[in-house]
C-alpha cells in the first residue's frame, strides 16, 4: 500500500533538541517504591503489531495507548514512551469489514496515513512495529540477508526512524524487557491472499527461527543493563477466527440455501486426544462466497481450492509454533527470565460465549458491525480487542510478580 508523506524535519529537530535538555532527568527516573520495583525503572517492550496496539488492521494514538505494554508500564510506575501516530491513524482502523473494500474510520481509504505526532518523545520504550518478524528486529549488521520489501516497512520508518527495535531499545538502557516475537514468522500463511494459503513458503523454518531468535537474545545480553525480562510465546495462528474451520462453513449452508459447501470442507486429522487439525477457510476467500450466496447467486465452496488451508498445512503450522515456543521458553530458562505461553489463556477465551466466534457474524447479524469475530478480537479477526489487550497486561503482570517475587500493582 502507499502512504502520503509529509516532511516535518524542522519541527522534529526542535522537539528533539528540547528533549535533550532533560535527558539526564529522563534516564534516571525515580525507582518504583513497591517490592522489586528497581528492576522496572526502565521498561522496554519488543514486538510487532499486537504490541504496537494494532486493531482492525489500523493503528492510531487512540489504539496505541490501549496496548498491553502501555498498561503494564502504567502499573509498574515506569516512564513509558511510544511513537504516537496522529488520529485517525495510519491507516484508520476498520469499522465494517464486510464492505469491499472494508470501511475504515471517517470513511478514509487504507492508503491514508496521518503520520507521527509532532510531539516527539525523548526515547522510545515501545519499540514494536507492525509487520516485524524476527529477522526485521535484528541489528542491520546481522549476517542474514535483509528482510524482503513489505508494505509494512513504512512503519519501521514512521515509528522507529528507520532503526531496528534493538537499536532503539539500546538507547533506553532498559532494566527490564518483554518480547513477543515470532507471530509474523507464521501468520503470513493465513493472511496470504495469493492462490496458495497455508504455504510453507510463508513460514520461517523452525531451525532458522531458532538461529535468529538466539541472535536477538544475544544482542539483549550485550546491553549490560537488563536485570530481568519476560518472553511471550507465539500464538497458534490457526485459532484466529480470521480463518474459520471448514465445518463452520458447511454448517452455514443450512441457513443460506444458495450456498453449497462440499464434504471435503469437513476434512480433519486427530493429532492427539482432544486436539484435531481441521480445514481452514481464510476470511478473505470465504466471506465473498458467503456474500455472493446471500445475495441470491448459487455459490460453491470447494475446500480443495488452494486458497483454503488444507489439513496437512494446518498440521505444519501447529508443529511450527510448538517448535518456536520451545526455542523461546529455552531462551527464557537459560537467563532465569519469565516465560508465558499465551495459548492457554486464548483457548479459555474461546470457551467464553461470544468472545471468539468460530464463524464470523455476517450481516444482517447486528454483531457484524460491533464484533464480527467476537468481543475478544478486533474487527480484523486477527488482533486482540481492547479487553484482550488488558487481559494480556494482567497475565503478564501476574507472571512477572510470581517469577520475580515482585509486587507490581494491579493493572489500572
Amino acid at each position: 500500500m502507499t502512504y502520503r508523506r509529509i516532511l516535518v524535519a524542522g519541527g522534529l529537530s526542535l522537539a528533539l533538541l528540547a528533549a535533550a535538555c532533560h535527558e539526564d532527568e529522563l534516564f534516571t527516573p525515580l525507582t518504583p517504591s513497591y517490592k522489586g520495583g528497581a528492576m522496572f525503572t526502565r521498561y522496554v517492550s519488543f514486538g510487532n503489531s499486537i504490541t504496537a496496539g494494532f486493531q482492525g488492521f489500523g493503528l492510531s494514538d487512540s489504539l496505541q495507548r490501549l496496548a498491553y505494554p502501555v498498561l503494564l508500564a502504567r502499573a509498574m510506575g515506569s516512564p513509558f514512551y511510544y511513537p504516537s501516530l496522529t488520529n485517525p491513524g495510519c491507516p484508520p482502523p476498520i469499522t465494517f469489514i464486510f464492505s469491499s473494500p472494508p470501511t475504515r474510520l471517517n470513511n478514509l481509504p487504507a492508503t491514508f496515513c496521518a503520520l507521527r505526532s509532532s510531539n516527539v518523545p525523548p526515547f522510545l520504550n515501545n519499540v514494536a512495529f507492525p509487520g516485524a518478524d524476527i529477522l526485521a528486529v535484528l541489528n542491520t549488521n546481522y549476517g542474514d540477508p535483509q528482510p524482503p520489501a513489505s508494505a509494512t516497512d513504512v512503519y519501521k520508518l514512521f515509528l522507529l526512524g528507520g532503526k531496528t527495535e534493538l537499536q532503539r531499545a539500546r538507547e533506553v538502557q532498559p532494566t527490564f524487557v518483554t518480547a513477543w516475537l515470532g507471530n509474523n514468522d507464521v501468520s503470513g500463511a493465513i493472511l496470504d491472499t495469493s492462490a496458495n494459503a497455508g504455504s510453507a513458503a510463508d513460514v520461517t523454518p523452525p531451525a532458522t527461527f531458532t538461529t535468529r531468535f538466539n541472535a536477538f537474545m544475544d544482542s539483549l545480553d550485550s546491553f549490560g543493563t537488563i536485570q530481568g525480562g519476560l518472553l511471550i510465546g507465539v500464538v497458534q495462528v490457526t485459532g484466529a477466527p480470521y480463518s474459520s474451520q471448514g465445518r463452520a462453513y458447511f454448517a452455514a449452508q443450512a441457513s443460506i440455501p444458495t450456498l453449497t459447501v462440499l464434504p471435503n470442507c469437513l476434512d480433519s486429522l486427530v493429532i492427539q486426544p482432544g486436539d484435531t487439525a481441521r480445514v481452514l477457510v481464510p476470511f478473505h476467500f470465504g466471506a465473498p462466497l458467503v456474500a455472493q450466496a446471500a445475495g441470491g447467486t448459487p455459490t460453491t465452496l470447494d475446500c480443495s481450492d488452494t486458497h483454503v488451508i488444507s489439513v496437512p498445512e494446518v498440521v505444519n503450522l501447529l508443529g511450527t509454533v510448538v517448535q518456536y515456543n520451545a526455542t523461546i521458553a529455552q531462551a527464557a530458562t537459560a537467563r532465569g527470565w519469565a516465560y508465558v505461553d499465551p495459548n492457554p489463556a486464548l483457548r479459555a477465551l474461546a470457551g467464553v460465549p461470544g468472545a471468539i466466534l468460530p464463524f464470523p457474524a455476517f450481516p444482517p447479524d447486528p454483531n457484524a458491525t460491533a464484533a464480527p469475530f467476537g468481543t475478544a478480537v478486533s474487527r480484523d479477526g486477527v488482533h486482540p480487542s481492547t479487553s484482550t489487550q488488558r487481559l494480556v497486561a494482567q497475565v503478564l503482570r501476574d507472571s512477572i510478580n510470581a517469577h520475580y517475587n515482585a509486587a507490581i500493582p494491579p493493572i489500572p
